[in-house]
């Protein structure tokens, strides 16, 4: 700034004494090196160093600096940024995007509650505050919150992957709808060794509808057992299982199971994540959102796991309004992305012109028997509960001559 403040005092001068035909090339040069809006341009050089006269004797000289910053009064302050955080919360710690909508629209409903219960001016800020303004007043609750889990998915045999035809990204949103990809989710606290739960994330791409299943292993028994009982309940039909490569997908008894149920089984390139891209956005936008990286094990873990996702899954598909991409470009050195209304997978499977009639009935009967805030108030409580069944981290000993690593501490 202080060049261009430089380079603007020199050229002024030039420029108020040029012809017309030479005030234009000056212009032009001036722009190009500050990259300064033309007319803003025209103004300070026309303006600046000028001497003017204000009242007798007194002579002014303009100048060109930068303004001072004006300070205006908080109009969201800090009562409004403490209820706002205890719903971003409450409500799966959405997006300002996705919050903004969704705070509209339940806003009456949630303050209804005792212990969301505000004044009214408050609550007249919620229903207008921006989807930015939600992102800028939690910027410092979200950096509290970010961590990195696990990876356990081991690649299936070659000669199982060469039966299972291939969708890439783009396949997968060409198959519209009834297309589900399912991925697993460990929860091992961040160290991968012993026995310990998954989750089984099962997403429909074209509707966004998902549901959860916790698993005490990844073993066949676990996973076909969520899988077949998926398919028994699930409202949307069920067309295509897409996975990645890894083991407890790619073998013979779930390619077998999927044929006996007319269901065709496709799976990821190898090393291409974002062929599963929409299920893997689920497993950090839901499930590590909603359980965190703790480590569970054994059939209490999977009890308690189940009775949050229970409750959480019907919120997701019923009252989470979600984005979906519809278009991007390059422009310049940055891609400009565009973006759908906010829409539920309920709203969703609802406008959608492949959806039955018999179908939409059903989700309506589905959306009547739920009370939003009945639904947050068990999940809290089943993850209320939840952190009291999380298990010790497993700890290696370092191996020493013959002996293995222990686990679970020192022999002592």
């Amino acid at each position: 700034m202080k060049e261009r403040q430089k380079l603007t005092a020199i050229t002024a001068k030039k420029y108020r004494i040029a012809d017309k035909k030479g005030k234009t090339k000056i212009l032009d040069t001036f722009i190009e090196q500050t990259k300064y809006a033309r007319k803003y341009a025209i103004h300070i050089l026309a303006n600046e160093g000028r001497i003017i006269g204000a009242v007798k004797k007194v002579r002014l000289k303009a100048t060109h600096k930068s303004k001072i910053k004006r300070i205006y009064p908080h109009f969201y302050d800090k009562a409004v940024l403490v209820i706002l955080a205890l719903i971003w919360e409450a409500f799966n710690y959405q997006c300002g995007k996705l919050l903004a909508p969704f705070l509209h629209a339940n806003i009456d409903i949630i303050v209804s509650e005792p212990h969301f219960n505000v004044d009214e001016e408050i609550i007249a800020k919620l229903r207008k505050i921006s989807a930015a303004t939600i992102d800028r007043l939690l910027k410092s609750n979200k950096a509290k919150l970010k961590i990195k889990g696990t990876s356990g998915t081991r690649a299936a045999a070659q000669h199982m992957k060469n039966l299972i035809p291939v969708l890439t990204h783009f396949e997968c949103i060409e198959q519209g709808d009834g297309l589900w990809q399912i991925d697993l989710v460990q929860h091992d606290g961040g160290n991968p060794s012993g026995e310990f739960c998954y989750t089984l994330t099962i997403t429909e791409v074209k509707n966004a509808w998902t549901v959860h299943y916790a698993l005490k292993n990844k073993a066949f028994q676990w996973v076909y057992d969520a899988l077949n009982h998926a398919c028994s309940v699930l409202p949307l039909p069920v067309r295509i299982f897409h996975s990645d490569n890894g083991t407890e997908f790619i073998n013979r008894a779930i390619m077998t199971w999927c044929k006996q149920k007319g269901i065709t089984l496709t799976r990821s390139r190898g090393g291409k994540k974002n062929d599963n891209c929409f299920v893997e956005q689920r497993n950090g936008a839901t499930v590590r959102k909603s359980i965190g990286y703790l480590r569970y094990s054994g059939d209490k873990g999977v009890a308690a796991l189940q009775a949050v996702y229970t409750h959480y899954d019907n919120l997701f598909n019923f009252f989470y309004a979600g984005r979906k991409l519809i278009s991007k470009e390059r422009v310049g050195s940055k891609i400009r992305k565009i973006y759908d209304k906010p829409q539920t997978p309920f709203e969703r499977a609802l406008s959608s012109d492949n959806t039955s009639e018999i179908i939409k009935k059903h989700l309506k009967n589905l959306k009547k028997k739920l009370n939003l805030m009945a639904e947050m108030k068990e999940m809290q409580q089943a993850l209320d509960k939840l952190s009291s069944f999380a298990e010790p981290v497993p700890e290696f000993i370092p191996r020493t001559g013959g002996m293995k690593p222990l686990l679970f501490g020192s022999l002592g």
